[in-house]
């Protein structure tokens, strides 16, 4: 298997074996962009759902090697996909051009997933504002890659963090005649994302987290927040988990869960686990790998 990966996966993955460290492919992208692939577990058929891992706006497949490499122990083989822009992606930093771009960067990744897998129907999990747009693809009537089940991780779909009004206006400005125009995450503080010294301190000295994005990113986003929001309820049909941190200071749990329960016309599961808004970097994480392997496994009638 390719060991290849980005310098903070092998940092974080320390405890790992080496046969249990991702291998890394290349996913070629519509318009021609290349992208890594993180894939844990070994080619060909396995005796679990194919996951394909969706990771969050500041974060990348680096953070969650944990989760990913015990799904591969359960049998999944877990494809960890690098959003375009960030994580090691050096090109073209914190941009996409619209939120079609973006869901339409993750059905390739699906069918990419489905070929290499064998499968007919894939496990998708979203941690943050990766949930916010898994949840946003798996809502969408034009949705093509058929999904088994939905794993929501501390969702971006309610945040309690949020830009000043005169970033927002700068944006506004910015789209139409600078539109490349680089503005700050508003999630800079290592404090909002884990509880855990350790691990904050693998935050901040992360090379590859992402801090600053488009403005035309930020209005992708917003686009995906108007399709939940105008989303019929009951869109979402497919086995879905919600998992929320109790002392979660990005994302806003009850409203989050409310629309959750609409889009899913009340059929969701929903864990609340104790910890911060990342439950993958509490200093033991045993609980949230054991809600997501079950999350993962609604959509084949079992649990884990």
């Amino acid at each position: 298997m390719n060991t290849g990966s980005p310098q903070t996966v092998l940092r974080f993955s320390r405890h790992l074996d080496e046969a249990d460290r991702p291998g890394r492919q290349t996913l070629a992208l519509r318009d021609g962009y290349e992208t890594p692939v993180y894939v844990y577990g070994p080619p060909g058929t396995s005796s679990g759902l194919a996951v394909l891992y969706v990771h969050g706006i500041q974060s990348h497949p680096g953070w969650f090697v944990g989760s990913c490499a015990h799904l591969a122990a359960l049998g999944h083989r877990v494809f960890a996909v690098c959003r375009r822009g960030s994580g090691d992606n050096t090109r073209h930093r914190g941009h996409a051009a619209s939120a079609g771009q973006l869901l339409d960067d993750l059905e390739t990744a699906g069918r990419y997933v489905l070929q290499a897998s064998g499968q007919d129907k894939l496990a998708l999990v979203g941690v943050s504002w990766g949930g916010k747009l898994v949840a946003s693809y798996a809502a969408s009537p034009q949705r093509k890659v058929p999904l088994a089940s939905l794993a929501l991780v501390a969702p971006g779909i309610v945040p309690r963090v949020d830009m000043a009004l005169a970033t927002k206006v700068a944006i506004a400005v910015a789209l139409p005649l600078a539109p490349w125009w680089r503005f700050q995450i508003p999630l800079n503080e290592v404090s909002l994302f884990t509880d855990n010294d350790a691990m904050r301190g693998y935050l901040q000295a992360d090379p590859h987290r992402l801090f600053r994005a488009t403005a035309r990113f930020f209005y992708a986003s917003r686009q995906l927040d108007r399709m939940l929001a105008s989303a019929a309820a009951g869109a979402v049909d497919v086995p879905t988990t919600l998992v929320l941190a109790d002392g979660d200071r990005i994302i806003d749990n009850a409203p989050t869960r409310r629309t959750v329960e609409r889009l899913t016309a009340g059929a969701a599961q929903v864990t609340v686990l104790h910890g911060s808004h990342t439950l993958e970097l509490e200093e033991d994480p045993t609980l949230f790998y054991q809600a997501l392997a079950q999350a993962v496994r609604r959509g084949q009638g079992g649990v884990g």
